[in-house]
């Protein structure tokens, strides 16, 4: 489930809404004035990591000696 980020036209606030199907898009209001003048904003996608260490090749270095 995305959750988008807009702004309002009539307030210049902007906020985040979870978005559960497209057609969910054409009652999205501005949380503040309620304005119907939204319009949705390109913003950079979140980067999700795996394992508790945060990875990559420098966690293998406690492995030991190679060759």
């Amino acid at each position: 489930m995305p959750i988008y980020e807009y702004a309002c036209k009539a307030c210049d606030r902007t906020f985040e809404e979870l978005v559960m199907r497209p057609a969910d898009e054409a009652g999205i209001r501005c949380p503040a004035c309620k304005g119907k003048r939204v319009e949705k904003l390109v913003s950079r996608p979140a980067a999700a990591r795996s394992g508790g260490d945060g990875g990559g090749a420098a966690s293998s270095a406690g492995c030991g000696p190679v060759g």
